[in-house]
C-alpha cells in the first residue's frame, strides 16, 4: 500500500508539474533521494521494459543502497561495457572479488583502451591482498598518468641510489601522505638525499622525520633532482608486497613539549582515555556512494558512555563538530575547541593521541596519524571500502598498532560499535 501510494503521490507531481517521469527520476538520483528515484524508474520500466538507461540507472540507485544483487541483475540484463564495468565493481563491493577479477579481465580483452576496468582490476587484486599482480596491473595507469617514476625504477634497478637526490611529491589527501610518507626513510637508508614536497598543515609535523632532508611547499622553488615520485607510486615502484612493506614504527613523531603539556592536562583523568574521530573530511567523501561514506554519525557512538571508569576526548576538526549536541548529556566526551589553534595543524592532535590508550576512528588523515605515531589505533569502516584495507582482514600490514572494525552490512554502523563495545571491556 505505501509503494502504491508513493507511486501515485509520484504521477501526480509528474502531472501537476510538467515534469517527465524520466526527469523526475534523474533528479531524484542527483539528490540522493533514491529510493524515490528507485519507484521512478521502476514505473518508467513497467511503461518502457527495453529503456536500458532506465534499467542502468535504476541498478545504480540500488547500488548506491547497498543492494548489490538487486544492482547486479539489472547490470547483467545490459550488454554494454558500462554496466559490465558497473556489475564488475557492485561484485567487488560485496566481496565476490573472484567473480569481479573474471568481469573486468573479459572486458579488457573485449575492449583493452576501457580504462576505468583496467584500473579497476589493478585495485581488485590489490584489496585481495595479490600485491604482485596488483602492482603490475597499476603500472599502467602510472605510466600512462606519468607517475611511473622511471628513472626512479632505473636508479634502484642499478642500485645507485648513494647521493642521488630524489623528489618526493603529495598525491591524494592528507592521510595519503601521512601513510606513504614512510618511503622516504627507505630512500634515505639507500643513501638518497630525500625532498618532500608536503601539504601545507603537514609541514610542521613532518619536520620531525629525520629521513627528510629537506622538507618545502608547493609554493617553494625546488632544486634540481635526479629522480622524482609521487608518494603514493611508491609501492608500486618497490614492488612491495605484505612481508616487505615499510614497517619501523613510529615513523611520525609528536612534539615531545607539547606530549608533555597534555601529559600535565590530562593528569586528573585517571580513566582509560579513549580519543574519538567520526567524521571523515566531507570534500572527499562527496563523489563516493553512499555505502562507501567514511562518517560514522557520533550519535552512534552512544552506546559506549556505559562502560566503566573510560573517558572519551575528540580529536574531529571542523567537519562534524555540530553533531556533538547528538550525543546524550551524559556521554562523557571531552572537546577542545582550540586544538590547534595555538600551534600548528596537527601538533596538538598528535599529542593529544600520544596521551591516549585507545584511538577510534573511521577511515580519515586520524587514523594514519596515529598509526604512525605507533599509537593503538580501531579503525571504523565502511560495508566498500579503499583498497589499502585488504577484504576480510582485521589487521593492516600498513600498522602493526592497528585493527579493523568493518561494516558486514550496508550502513550497519551499530554492530561495528557492539563489537568496540566488547572489545573495549578486554582492554580496560
Amino acid at each position: 500500500m505505501q509503494k502504491q501510494i508513493l507511486l501515485f503521490t509520484i504521477i501526480i507531481h509528474s502531472l501537476v508539474h510538467t515534469t517527465s517521469l524520466w526527469e523526475l527520476a534523474l533528479n531524484y538520483q542527483k539528490q540522493e533521494y533514491f529510493g524515490e528515484a528507485i519507484h521512478c524508474y521502476e514505473l518508467l520500466l513497467e511503461q518502457e521494459p527495453y529503456n536500458t538507461q532506465a534499467c542502468f540507472n535504476l541498478g545504480c540507485c540500488y547500488l548506491a543502497l547497498g543492494q548489490g544483487y538487486k544492482a547486479m541483475e539489472l547490470f547483467d540484463r545490459i550488454d554494454a561495457i558500462p554496466a559490465r564495468y558497473n556489475s564488475a565493481y557492485t561484485r567487488k563491493t560485496i566481496g565476490l572479488l573472484d567473480e569481479a577479477i573474471e568481469l573486468y579481465t573479459k572486458i579488457i580483452d573485449d575492449c583493452p583502451t576501457y580504462e576505468p576496468a583496467q584500473l579497476a582490476l589493478g585495485f581488485a587484486y590489490l584489496t585481495q591482498g595479490n600485491f604482485e599482480r596488483g602492482w603490475r596491473q597499476h603500472t599502467r595507469y602510472l605510466k600512462q598518468s606519468g607517475k611511473n617514476g622511471d628513472k626512479l625504477r632505473i636508479l634502484l634497478k642499478h642500485n645507485n641510489l648513494e647521493g642521488k637526490t630524489v623528489l618526493l611529491t603529495p598525491e591524494g589527501g592528507l592521510g595519503d601522505t601521512l601513510q606513504f610518507i614512510r618511503y622516504a626513510e627507505r630512500l634515505h637508508t639507500l643513501g638518497a638525499y630525500v625532498i618532500v614536497i608536503a601539504q601545507k598543515p603537514l609541514i610542521s609535523l613532518l619536520s620531525r622525520c629525520p629521513y627528510i632532508d629537506m622538507l618545502l611547499t608547493s609554493a617553494d622553488p625546488v632544486p634540481i633532482y635526479d629522480a622524482h615520485a609521487t608518494l603514493m607510486s611508491l609501492p608500486a615502484i618497490f614492488n612491495d608486497n605484505e612481508d616487505t612493506f615499510p614497517r619501523t614504527i613510529p615513523y611520525l613523531f609528536a612534539d615531545n613539549t607539547l606530549v608533555n603539556e597534555w601529559k600535565e592536562k590530562l593528569a586528573h583523568d585517571t580513566h582509560y582515555k579513549v580519543g574519538i574521530c567520526w567524521a571523515a573530511d566531507v570534500k572527499n567523501d562527496e563523489s563516493r556512494l553512499p555505502i562507501a561514506r567514511r562518517g560514522c554519525p557520533l550519535h552512534m557512538f552512544a552506546p559506549l558512555n556505559n562502560l566503566e571508569n573510560v573517558s572519551f576526548y575528540s580529536l574531529q576538526k571542523y567537519d562534524g563538530i555540530e553533531e556533538i549536541h547528538t550525543l546524550p548529556n551524559s556521554f562523557r566526551l571531552t572537546h577542545y575547541p582550540d586544538l590547534d589553534e595555538h600551534c600548528a595543524p596537527f601538533e596538538d592532535t598528535a599529542a593529544l593521541i600520544k596521551n591516549m590508550d585507545l584511538i577510534i576512528t573511521v577511515d580519515t588523515a586520524i587514523a594514519h596519524l596515529a598509526g604512525g605515531l605507533g599509537c593503538t589505533v580501531w579503525l571504523l569502516l565502511p560495508y566498500a571500502t579503499d583498497w589499502r584495507w585488504i577484504y576480510n582482514r582485521t589487521d593492516s600490514p600498513w600498522y602493526p598498532t592497528m585493527r579493523i572494525f568493518k561494516q558486514q552490512k550496508p550502513f550497519d554502523w551499530e554492530s561495528v560499535i557492539e563489537a568496540i563495545h566488547r572489545d573495549v571491556l578486554t582492554e580496560i
